[in-house]
């Protein structure tokens, strides 16, 4: 089985590109087909450890979400987590820093799957938290 990318939906702007961008990134890296679906909050994953959802907080408030943040993040804050029922959580303030969260995530993968030739990306490793343009902490 391949991995899945599930983005909360509609996404507009250039933010379809970035995550067709992270599919083939993904599609490189595991050598299996990535899928991409849409959806309007962030669900339950079948197989967490092969889901990357991809949200705006705003898309987190939808009144039939079961998921919600415990605080709201800053305007220019990303927040890339792992979370064992839900997969890999991508959420961002807007979509313009939605999609640099996408680009960030591209270079926490690339990043883990360089340190050792041949390695698969490990979802439930990922960390990062941070503003659009400084990074807080690293891939763990």
């Amino acid at each position: 089985m391949g991995m899945t990318i599930i983005a909360a939906s509609p996404l507009a702007g250039r933010i379809p590109t970035t995550i067709h961008q992270l599919q083939h990134i993904l599609t490189t890296l595991t050598l299996k087909p990535v899928r991409i679906s849409h959806t309007p909050f962030i669900e339950i994953a079948l197989s967490p450890k092969e889901t990357i959802q991809i949200s705006t907080t705003a898309q987190l408030k939808h009144r039939d979400s079961p998921f919600r943040l415990k605080r709201d993040l800053a305007e220019d804050e990303i927040l890339i987590t792992f979370s064992p029922e839900k997969g890999l959580l991508v959420i961002a303030s807007t979509e313009a820093v939605l999609e640099q969260a996408c680009m960030k995530l591209m270079m926490l993968l690339r990043q883990q799957c360089a340190v050792i030739p041949g390695h698969k990306p490990r979802l439930e490793e990922l960390f990062w938290n941070g503003s659009s343009d400084v990074p807080h902490a690293a891939a763990l």
